[in-house]
């Protein structure tokens, strides 16, 4: 009888080995994570928006997903928006390809209240196929040359000078697919992109109140039309690396000079500067 008893618990041991490790094997690898303690409220709403279609098919568009998250803290007197560029959404600015905190854990840790959106047409902010226009991609080729390792097509003299993407920017670099996997089509169409985001933005204005405006690349032009169409609610625009150069949209190889110098559609700010003086 001690024998069996002995058989037993052996087994018993064996397997609870055996499914310890089955455990070990289903056990999810890790996932980048970060510190959340400076955020005091995570929400999100949507701003703007249309109906568009006759009666019994009508359905929204031009509408825009705000994500927003406010700091334990309150240190800043005006709040942030952050509005990404070219195929990228609000997670641009949530972390980075090689699992660091983005750039909104750091403005919410500095006192900010933080607004991220997805530009109108792309992401959580609804395309519709017949409505919204033609779509664009990058290739991963494309992204490689001018953003991750451009230093290794040399198509601009200080090319070779880039140093700061970790991994290698090549294709199959696990930083550099983690970065690309993010990547989303977004409306091929520039001027009526500029026009959604003005009207977008100054729509979460109206709701929000006073803001910082901080725009990147492709959104570099969104500022200066947003600061005309709410002039009183935009108290600064930074625009980090904005598309340009201003009167050439050279990023896009298009060799096009932009209609209204630094955008795509008339600016009021612009009108006015060219009114010629006395």
């Amino acid at each position: 009888m001690l024998y069996r008893i002995v058989i037993v618990a052996a087994l018993l041991v064996l397997a609870s080995i055996g499914n310890s490790a089955q455990a070990a094997d289903r056990t999810p690898k890790p996932v980048p994570s970060y510190d959340q303690s400076a955020i005091a409220h995570r929400g999100y709403f949507y701003v703007g928006g249309a109906y568009v279609g006759k009666p019994g098919e009508q359905r929204m568009h031009k509408q825009m997903y705000v994500e927003v998250l406010t700091p334990r803290r309150s240190r800043q007197r005006y709040p942030l928006v952050l509005v990404h560029g070219a195929a990228q959404t609000a997670t641009n600015w949530m972390g980075t390809p090689d699992g660091r905190p983005g750039w909104a854990d750091y403005f919410v840790a500095q006192g900010y209240t933080v607004y991220m959106v997805d530009q109108p047409a792309r992401g959580r902010s609804p395309w519709l196929p017949d409505v919204d226009g033609k779509l664009a991609t990058f290739a991963a080729e494309a992204i490689e040359s001018r953003f991750t390792a451009p230093e290794a097509f040399n198509l601009w003299p200080q090319a070779k000078l880039h140093s700061q993407w970790p991994g290698t920017g090549h294709i199959g670099d696990p930083v550099f697919d983690a970065f690309y996997a993010t990547q989303v089509p977004y409306l091929a169409d520039a001027a009526e992109t500029q026009r959604l985001n003005q009207q977008a933005v100054a729509a979460l204005l109206d709701r929000i109140g006073p803001a910082i405006i901080l725009t990147h690349s492709q959104s570099g032009p969104f500022g200066w039309l947003i600061a005309d169409a709410r002039p009183q609610l935009v108290k600064a625009v930074v625009a980090v690396e904005p598309a340009g150069p201003p009167f050439e949209n050279a990023v896009f190889d298009t060799k096009k000079a932009r209609a209204w110098g630094v955008a795509d559609i008339p600016s009021l700010t612009i009108r006015r500067s060219a009114i010629p003086r006395n």
